[in-house]
């Protein structure tokens, strides 16, 4: 088993604004991203107490059995006591919690982003979008106020694109707020990545959009699984861009998990 991960800014940014982790460990191994909303303030602090929330409650609940993205923006929020002067919108982040324990598999989305899952026969992949293009952040969970406001965004669906092989599912029946939860179980040699939006903002040297389910591959294909196996490929990807006048307008941030 092993996890690593990896951050990188846009070319539309000046600071990044996204955050991953990884970890591997003799019970639980696990990929952490978050992304901060670039129209908040202090959200690249935000986004790193978000992801280090989160895992903090995975080490307190190994067995998967309990995580919840509440308890982790709850936590993250006490920040504010030693740094009081963060906007008080700087948790505005999106929170994508891939975890292995044996065999069991967990992810958790809150907010838009993608998630892999690679088997031996197949691919599961899955993005999630909010069609009013504003993500349902944990944060609004800390004010009434800002949640009720949010709830009331006109026609704000959750669209849940799911791909496995040639298969193609779209699920619209998740209420904004509520997480898309994954929850199966792995086998040796299997592969498991979140990614966030960022993966939606590549485009070609004619300007033209690369989509997401294009890029699957370049994020997921690792030649080896030692070490930092997410920054070889996305570094490997990098040059590619490079080569082909190939941009990426946000911020994009992977993290992965090989059983």
């Amino acid at each position: 088993m092993n996890a690593n991960s990896t951050f990188i800014i846009g070319k539309d940014h000046i600071v990044c604004e996204d955050y991953a982790l990884a970890y591997t460990g003799p019970t639980i191994t696990y990929a952490i991203v978050s992304d901060g909303c670039s129209a908040s303030l202090d959200v690249d602090f935000g986004a790193r107490c978000l992801a280090m929330s989160a895992k903090r409650e995975l080490r307190l609940n190994p067995d998967l059995l309990s995580f919840d993205g509440k308890k982790a923006i709850t936590n993250a929020q006490r920040v504010i006591d030693v740094f009081p002067y963060l906007s008080p919108q700087f948790l505005d982040a999106t929170l994508l919690v891939a975890a292995v324990n044996g065999k069991h598999l967990l992810v958790e989305m809150y907010g838009d982003g993608v998630m892999v899952h690679r088997k031996k026969d197949s691919i599961v992949s899955v993005h999630v979008q909010l069609s009013s293009g504003a993500p349902d952040y944990l944060s609004y969970h800390l004010d009434p106020l800002r949640k009720q406001a949010y709830l009331e965004i006109e026609d704000n669906v959750k669209e849940v694109i799911i791909r496995e092989g040639d298969k193609e599912s779209i699920r619209n029946d998740y209420a904004p707020l509520d997480p898309f939860i994954y929850d199966t179980t792995v086998a040796e040699g299997d592969v498991i990545a979140v990614i966030s939006d960022g993966i939606n903002s590549f485009r070609k040297m004619n300007n033209d959009p690369i989509p997401w389910t294009d890029l699957v591959e370049e994020f997921t294909s690792y030649k080896t699984f030692e070490g930092d196996f997410v920054m070889r490929r996305i570094t490997a990807f990098k040059r590619k861009c490079l080569k082909e006048g190939i941009t990426h307008s946000d911020d994009i941030s992977c993290a992965a998990i090989v059983v």
